[in-house]
């Protein structure tokens, strides 16, 4: 199995960014279509879910080529708030890898192109 690629932060301390700085150039196709509203077809609460995840996605991320993918992932998160403890691991897991791949966790947003601020190098480097 391969290994889980790690944050853009934690190669910096590693100084892989150094070493291999074209590991961390990537940058998203472009998709013009935008995202819309939810579906009609899903329930009033996989629809909020949806409005939920929309807002807190990555500002310019979600697009309407991934609207089916939004989708499942308000299904999912939906049917996890109606009965967590009845929550099959199987979908638990299902939710968690959707989020990763829309860049909703701290590890996956580096993989999504987005800059990180420019360093205006250390305050002590003058002394």
């Amino acid at each position: 199995m391969a290994r889980h690629s790690q944050s853009r932060e934690v190669a910096e301390l590693k100084g892989a960014t150094r070493k291999h700085p074209e590991r961390y150039r990537k940058t998203p196709p472009a998709v013009e279509q935008p995202l819309g509203t939810a579906p009609a077809h899903m329930s009033d609460e996989a629809q909020k879910c949806w409005f939920e995840l929309e807002s807190l996605a990555p500002t310019g991320v979600l697009k309407g080529a991934d609207r089916v993918a939004l989708e499942t992932l308000a299904n999912l998160l939906a049917e996890y708030r109606k009965n967590p403890p009845e929550f099959a691991a199987g979908k638990y897991t299902h939710m968690i890898g959707m989020l990763a791949r829309l860049g909703m966790t701290p590890a996956d947003r580096q993989k999504l192109g987005t800059e990180k601020p420019e360093d205006n190098g250390n305050e002590f480097d003058a002394f």
